[in-house]
């Protein structure tokens, strides 16, 4: 029993990847941070500023990090100055030491940082719940977004995708506070590419090492309890028909978490929007097809 006991602890250690490793591996030299703090926030963000050129922020989505922009980086820092940071309680960001985790505050965390960076208009673009936040701040900072890019975004009402609403139950995230196991995160991987074959180990591990923390635990599940309860409210969508910014809108025909049907309802509201689909690509198009979606973005933002 006992050389039972030991194998298996001796198993779990083999498993457990210390951060310092995960530092090593995730954080690289143009990494930083910054403080960032408001009336009803706070929190301390890892960002990366790369490239010369006019200003392109860019936001990730669930369970990402600024990692899945990496491949959009590499095409677009010739022209533009890129800056991407982990959403609070993703990647190395620290969760919101201050306030609760909406819609609003994300929009002034967005404002704090670009304010402190000293950065008066830009283009903005976002995937999945990174787009919902960005077109939620190009209403109430329309001045400072020059273009939008949408990719794959949240915007209606719309059912969760099956991890969220998982992790997110009630009964469920008492556990999912303790314990995200891989599989999980294998699953979330295989679910946002339509193209299994371009989907390798590097980014399921990456997905995976991201979350064992258990700081970052605890902030999926509050991010997932918060979209639990938007995701049929009247706030969701609201204002969403006031976005005045030159829009282009991304989507993959494949994607299982904001289906196709809602691309539709973008085209359908916004007649003067520029609109990309890619047949068979999943929910993070700049991440399975990154030079086709980062030329057909450069293209947009170019165009007078």
């Amino acid at each position: 029993m006992e050389k039972n006991t030991r194998h298996n602890n001796n198993h779990k250690n083999k498993r457990r990847i210390p951060l310092e490793n995960l530092t090593i591996k995730y954080i690289n030299k143009e990494s930083k941070f910054i403080e960032i703090q408001g009336p009803n926030h706070q929190c301390r963000l890892h960002y990366r500023d790369e490239g010369n050129g006019p200003v392109l922020f860019l936001l990730h989505g669930v369970c990402a990090s600024l990692h899945t922009w990496d491949a959009w980086v590499d095409e677009l820092k010739p022209y533009y100055r890129v800056i991407r940071f982990d959403i609070p309680g993703f990647g190395f960001s620290s969760p919101l030491t201050k306030g609760h985790y909406n819609p609003e505050i994300a929009v002034e965390i967005m404002e704090e940082f670009v304010k402190k960076m000293g950065i008066k208009q830009f283009f903005l673009a976002g995937n999945s719940i990174g787009g919902f936040i960005s077109w939620k701040y190009s209403l109430k900072y329309p001045n400072r977004v020059n273009k939008l890019i949408l990719i794959d975004s949240v915007g209606y009402n719309q059912n969760l995708p099956w991890i969220v609403s998982f992790a997110s139950n009630p009964f469920i995230r008492p556990f999912a506070r303790r314990i995200m196991p891989r599989f999980f995160f294998k699953m979330a991987a295989k679910q946002v590419f339509g193209d299994q074959s371009k989907l390798t180990d590097q980014i399921k591990n990456r997905y995976f090492e991201l979350s064992i923390s258990n700081k970052n635990r605890n902030s999926y599940v509050d991010f997932f309890t918060v979209m639990r309860k938007l995701c049929h409210s009247k706030e969701l969508c609201k204002g969403i028909n006031e976005i005045k910014a030159p829009l282009l809108v991304m989507w993959g025909t494949k994607d299982r978490w904001v289906p196709l049907k809602y691309f539709h309802l973008w085209k359908q509201n916004f007649p003067n929007g520029t609109f990309k689909t890619y047949e068979g690509v999943g929910h993070t198009p700049m991440e399975e097809i990154p030079i086709q979606t980062a030329n057909d973005a450069h293209a947009f933002l170019m165009a007078h």
